[in-house]
């Protein structure tokens, strides 16, 4: 059983001269979930198919196990492939649907039926069985479809956009069994999403992507806490973090940053000399961070205070939404533990300035 890692290696697709893949190198170790995420047309699609082979390369090379398949035909990849529209034989039952690719590739009836057995009891299929696809619910389907993959034993299972045509329940449901299933196979899994919530759920790696680069890669954990640049950071988070640029200023010797008219801040110690000659800096702050507070909490070095007035409050159950005006830029603060808040009504709140994330304003580049 060969230990399937993938490896991309400058990895490059043009079409004409636009270039949506560039450049890319990337090894995927086995059993790994790695997510690909990104606006549309941001070139991930683009890589899936052609690590499938369904996409002819423009430069580079693709390895799967040990073998180099950048000439070979997408049969001979040993992957499988689930996509959003997943076709099933509408005359055949779930059954038959399962195995008919093995069919095709003349694999010996009784390795067909174990495969097949084998599939619908991790899929939990087995009240299906018998059914044709048009008795089927969406979920239902989708679960058939990846059990299409599941029967042929890849090296690597490839999803593209799988769950994008589900309702919101369903698609919740459906990221479970995914999860679940990749703990059962033990395989390599390359998942093509541009939901990033999927993403954080799924992958054990995320792979952030723009312009057919890749501009971050890390744990959901990693990219969440440690965003390497403004897109990074208003990508990954839902709801999306706070972006505001401010102006850097010197006040009694003393560096200050000022988030909006009338509010001025001390700037951090550590950022100090990395900001001292630039006029601007880009502050990026989640929603969770900035925190509803009351009068009678205590100024600290380590803390931010400001008010503002509630232009908005969207109760959510466990918290509030709130949302403000800083520099005529829409800013959302969570509230937990909510009380009714009045629009019109002017709130304290309070940023944790360890919780800041700091951007060059040229660069967009963390600081």
């Amino acid at each position: 059983d060969n230990m399937a890692k993938v490896e991309l290696k400058n990895l490059t697709k043009k079409y004409g001269e636009v270039i949506a893949v560039q450049n890319m190198n990337l090894t995927i170790p086995h059993n790994e979930f790695l997510v690909l995420v990104g606006p549309s047309g941001c070139g991930k699609s683009t890589t899936l198919r052609m690590i499938a082979g369904l996409e002819e390369i423009t430069g580079g090379d693709i390895y799967i196990g040990d073998q180099l398949v950048t000439e070979k035909d997408p049969k001979d990849r040993n992957v499988s492939m689930v996509f959003q529209n997943y076709a099933l034989y509408p005359h055949m039952t779930v059954e038959e649907n399962l195995g008919f690719s093995l069919k095709i590739a003349k694999v010996e009836k009784k390795e067909i039926e174990e495969r097949v057995k084998n599939a619908v009891q991790i899929l939990g299929l087995q009240e299906l069985q018998k059914r044709k696809p048009s008795q089927l619910s969406g979920g239902q389907r989708k679960r058939v479809a990846m059990g299409r993959a599941i029967v042929r034993r890849p090296d690597a299972f490839l999803f593209d956009e799988p769950l994008s045509n589900l309702d919101a329940k369903l698609r919740t449901q459906m990221r479970t069994e995914i999860k679940k299933l990749h703990q059962q196979l033990k395989t390599t899994v390359i998942y093509v999403t541009h939901d990033q919530v999927e993403a954080m759920t799924l992958a054990d790696r995320i792979i952030i992507m723009k312009d057919g680069f890749i501009e971050q890669i890390g744990s959901p954990v990693e990219v969440f806490n440690n965003p390497v640049n403004v897109f990074v950071a208003t990508f990954i988070g839902s709801p999306p973090m706070n972006i505001i640029e401010c102006s850097v200023l010197e006040k009694n010797n003393e560096l200050m940053i000022e988030f909006d008219d009338n509010i001025t801040v001390k700037c951090p110690k550590n950022i100090m000399s990395k900001i001292k000659n630039s006029k601007k800096v880009i502050i990026g702050i989640r929603a969770e961070d900035i925190v509803p507070f009351n009068k009678n909490s205590l100024e600290s070095e380590e803390a931010w205070f400001f008010e503002k007035t509630i232009e908005l409050a969207e109760p959510l159950g466990t918290e509030t939404q709130l949302f403000f005006k800083l520099r005529d830029i829409e800013i959302i603060s969570r509230m937990y533990n909510p009380r009714p808040v009045s629009v019109g009504e002017k709130l304290g709140f309070q940023i944790d300035v360890n919780k800041v994330h700091f951007f060059d304003y040229e660069t967009k580049k963390a600081i």
